[in-house]
């Protein structure tokens, strides 16, 4: 190739889809052109594609000032003081908490009980509309779900509120569409409640389905919400349970399958990943020693193929050791923020404003 010749632009597109997407950012300054291929929703989905099965998970948290932090691990500690490194997104909104995350976009929530969705690698955020039938904050109590519907190529919050007045006890559900910008309200939950006082509650998504645990007939069951027809049903429980004596339970998603845990007072945690999607059968169960929950969990997050961050100490995050059954605390560049209020997220070019009904803006 002579020194005149440019590469083709297929050949281009190809090579800086390789690119973590961090690295895209720098690379859409280059030229006008770029900037547009790099920011077309085809790019963005081959790109997301690309990297799916090799994405490495990161932390999100709200510090003790109320500001967004990222954390990244550090994959190999040989020779580094810090385990991880902590990095302000800049965007101060008074966050209050961190719901939930999927593709690379986090739903968080401010002061003032607006919902935001944030994109912490690219710095791209759109702020959620108010549901104009949604119920007033102090007088109901709500949780919240989102992820990604494949049949409509869309991404949906769904928001569970309760009202209790004298005889009326109901749970409404409101599902907001990123990319038509509109919230609808769906039939009333047909359950008797989501449970959230013995662990957390945001919609746990895993196969197109948002999960919560939820009370029926002065028990337990495991409910699922089907983001494409918009239906509830339920998702067999691990057997051998112990039912209402459980101190504590909590669902998560753990490398693409449903994970529950739970305990007895002062007895050991276990651990159930359902390996084949309602499939009762295919539970499997380890426990680990019992840590202090006083202050949460941490989403069960993997750093390596042996281990997860997995509790929170207050001021240090907890590295569990799957496969040696052990445990340590890990150092985060020397920092001693509160991780009280923290969740997980993968890098990714998705955008929060993914339609034409979404509007969005860029953490200057």
């Amino acid at each position: 190739m002579s020194k005149g010749e440019i590469l083709p632009q297929d050949i281009i597109i190809d090579i800086l889809s390789r690119l973590p997407a961090k690295f895209i950012g720098q690379y859409r300054c280059v030229s006008k052109q770029w900037c547009n291929f790099l920011s077309h929703p085809q790019f963005i989905k081959f790109h997301f594609t690309l990297h799916a099965h090799k994405q490495e998970t990161k932390l999100i948290f709200i510090s003790d000032s109320d500001d967004l932090h990222t954390i990244t691990f550090n994959r190999n500690p040989q020779n580094i003081i810090f385990d991880a490194i902590s990095t302000n997104l800049n965007f101060q909104n008074n966050w209050l908490s961190i719901a939930c995350s999927c593709n690379g976009l986090v739903l968080v929530e401010n002061q003032e009980h607006i919902m935001y969705l944030i994109n912490p690698t690219t710095l791209d955020y759109h702020r959620i509309p108010v549901f104009h039938l949604g119920l007033p904050q102090q007088s109901s109590y709500r949780e919240y779900g989102f992820g990604y519907d494949f049949a409509s190529d869309d991404y949906k919050v769904v928001n569970l509120s309760r009202y209790r007045k004298g005889n009326i006890d109901t749970t409404f559900v409101d599902v907001y569409s990123v990319r038509m910008g509109i919230w609808r309200r769906l039939e009333s939950l047909p359950y008797d409640d989501v449970l959230s006082e013995r662990g957390g509650a945001s919609g746990v998504f895993v196969n197109g389905v948002l999960h919560w645990m939820a009370s029926k007939a002065s028990s337990f069951v495991i409910i699922g919400f089907d983001l494409s027809d918009e239906k509830f049903f339920e998702v067999p429980a691990p057997t051998n349970l112990y039912g209402n004596e459980l101190d504590w339970y909590e669902l998560r998603s753990f490398r693409g399958c449903l994970c529950m845990f739970c305990a007895l007072l002062e007895s050991e945690i276990d651990v159930w990943v359902m390996k084949e999607y309602r499939v009762e059968e295919s539970w499997i169960t380890f426990s680990i020693d019992r840590m202090d929950l006083e202050n949460g969990l941490v989403p069960f997050c993997p750093i390596s193929d042996d281990d997860v961050v997995l509790s929170v100490d207050r001021d240090r995050l907890t590295v569990y050791n799957i496969k040696e059954d052990q445990w340590r605390y890990m150092e985060v560049d020397g920092l001693t923020y509160m991780f009280e209020r923290t969740g997980i997220f993968i890098e990714s070019l998705v955008s929060p404003m993914f339609g034409k009904g979404t509007e969005g803006y860029h953490i200057a």
